[in-house]
């Protein structure tokens, strides 16, 4: 089976460099990046009244070093920057929301943080430093993760370490909201080695405790809480996973495999394929518990699905993800019209499934330009 999981991946990446010869590089990101990015550096979600989010500016930002980008990646930083933190990342966390205020007037919507952006951007300066070996970006990257220390990991009275989504909002009384799709494991290792002293490795191994818990069928929801002791189903979206709890089997299938927490996770999520497999797609929303499956999944739940399908050697998924792609794809983007979602989801998951990175056993990119 693994032998011929191998072989689909390999075709499917084959098979595209042939039918386009020509084409050099990542043309998925060049046509993202066009129809997504503006001259100044800012990612347009065009079918979400054209706001840009926090996270759609990190995203993006480790798309462009994967594909040696220099230039869009310094042009997305410095909007960010500008934008989103008051003109210094080194002092300020992005605001999460930007957008049309009134018929004249563009800016920030809501000044509170995005933890997962805030992360993803620490982890891409940090790997941007050390890949293009530039020590601005690299301090950047470790001013960011000190902000996300101070306002966003929290320590529980006699219980785990827990990562806060966001600045505020998120503590009501005793009980703590979480977003299981903000803890990426290779990341949390990769900090880990940046600041030895640092809560990263504790995080981890805390979610590894919990998720399991919280989705004993490995159907994992978008929101959890921490109440009375233990992480349970958050009361404001009932266990419903959906579009936040997809990016979780996506993060949790890049391992690394030999860290005991990262494979504990990936043991975790397993199970989701079983369901999958039963009733024949990718369902919109489901459940933590046996009820709840509903709707069809747009084209970049099947994307994102693309490193669990490998993980789990499902060859059944893999086809079934690839022949969504394939009937979705339209001149390089996916779906009419093109959702900037779907789009980020599918340059994760086909560009780890077609060998553009990977990640070393520490959280470290490897990327094929640097091969």
């Amino acid at each position: 089976m693994t032998r011929l999981l191998a072989a689909v991946l390999l075709l499917w990446s084959a098979a595209g460099c042939a039918a386009q010869p020509q084409q050099r590089g990542w043309p998925e990101w060049q046509a993202f990046a066009e129809g997504f990015v503006d001259e100044q550096g800012r990612v347009i979600d065009w079918t979400a009244e054209s706001r840009t989010v926090s996270e759609g500016q990190a995203y993006a930002l480790f798309f462009a070093l994967v594909a040696n980008d220099r230039e869009r990646f310094q042009r997305i930083l410095q909007w960010t920057e500008k934008n989103l933190a008051k003109g210094n990342l080194d002092k300020n966390l992005p605001a999460w929301l930007w957008g049309r205020i009134d018929a004249d007037r563009w800016g920030v919507k809501d000044p509170n943080s995005a933890t997962d952006a805030d992360l993803w951007l620490a982890y891409t300066l940090l790997e941007a430093g050390r890949i293009w070996n530039d020590a601005q970006y690299r301090a950047l990257g470790r001013s960011l993760l000190e902000q996300v220390k101070q306002h966003a990991v929290m320590q529980v009275e006699n219980g785990p370490l827990l990562l806060l989504p966001g600045r505020e909002g998120f503590i009501d009384g005793d009980r703590i909201r979480l977003n299981p799709s903000y803890y990426v494991p290779v990341q949390l290792l990769r900090f880990q080695q940046e600041d030895p002293q640092g809560p990263w490795r504790r995080l981890l191994a805390d979610y590894a405790a919990w998720l399991p818990q919280l989705a004993p069928l490995g159907r994992v929801p978008d929101w959890a809480q921490w109440q009375a002791g233990s992480v349970v189903q958050d009361k404001e979206t009932s266990g419903v996973g959906s579009y936040d709890a997809i990016r979780v089997y996506l993060f949790n299938a890049f391992g690394p495999s030999g860290n005991g927490s990262a494979a504990a996770l990936q043991d975790a999520v397993r199970p989701f394929g079983s369901m999958l497999d039963e009733i024949g797609r990718v369902p919109e929303r489901w459940s933590n518990g046996n009820a709840g499956i509903e709707g069809q999944a747009p084209v970049g739940f099947y994307g994102a699905l693309l490193p669990y399908h490998a993980m789990t050697q499902d060859d059944t998924g893999l086809a079934r993800a690839k022949a969504a792609l394939d009937k979705a794809r339209n001149n390089k983007l996916y779906g009419q019209p093109a959702h900037y979602y779907d789009q980020v989801l599918i340059l994760f998951g086909k560009g780890y499934a077609d060998g553009k990175y990977r990640f070393d056993g520490n959280g470290g990119v490897v990327l094929t330009w640097k091969r």
